[in-house]
C-alpha cells in the first residue's frame, strides 16, 4: 500500500451546525462532521471509500499532492474555508510475508476461504482491513 494525500476543503457557515467537507480533485465527493474534531476522521472515511470504489471499477485516481497536483477550487461559496491534506492508502504491489498461525485457526481460515471463493491471502487481508476499521474508526 502507498499513502497519497489529497486536498480537502472544510467550511462551516455561521448558520450551520455541521462542518462541510469537499475534495476538489474528486467532484461530488462530500462529507459532513458535527465537530471540527471529527473532520479528519470523516474526511479520511469519505476519501477511503471513494478510492476503494474507484479501484474496484478500475478507474484511475486523480493526481495527488505527491505528484505536485494542487487542485484549484472556487473559494466564493465558502465562509471561512480551511484546507486539509487527507491521507489515503492506495493499492500497492503484493508482498509475500511469513506468518505463524495456530494450525486449528489456519484450518478454519482455509475452510472459510474455500466457501467464500477467496484465496487465503485475500481472506486474511479482508479480515485485517475489517479489524483496522473497527479499531480505528476509519
Amino acid at each position: 500500500m502507498a499513502t497519497k494525500y489529497y486536498l480537502a476543503i472544510v467550511d462551516r457557515r455561521p448558520e450551520e451546525a455541521n462542518w462541510s467537507i469537499i475534495f476538489p480533485a474528486f467532484p461530488g465527493v462530500t462529507s459532513v462532521a458535527e465537530t471540527f474534531a471529527d473532520v479528519m476522521r470523516q474526511a479520511k472515511d469519505a476519501l477511503a471509500s471513494t478510492v476503494e470504489d474507484m479501484a474496484k471499477d478500475h478507474e484511475a485516481l486523480p493526481p495527488s499532492i505527491e505528484e505536485d497536483a494542487v487542485p484549484d477550487y472556487d473559494r466564493s461559496p465558502y465562509h471561512d474555508p480551511r484546507a486539509l491534506l487527507v491521507p489515503v492508502e492506495t493499492a500497492g504491489r503484493a508482498l509475500r510475508v511469513n506468518v505463524s498461525l495456530d494450525e486449528g485457526l489456519l484450518a478454519r481460515i482455509d475452510d472459510v476461504s474455500k466457501r467464500t471463493g477467496l484465496s487465503r491471502s485475500a481472506l486474511l487481508a479482508r479480515g485485517a482491513r475489517m479489524l483496522i476499521a473497527t479499531e480505528t474508526g476509519l
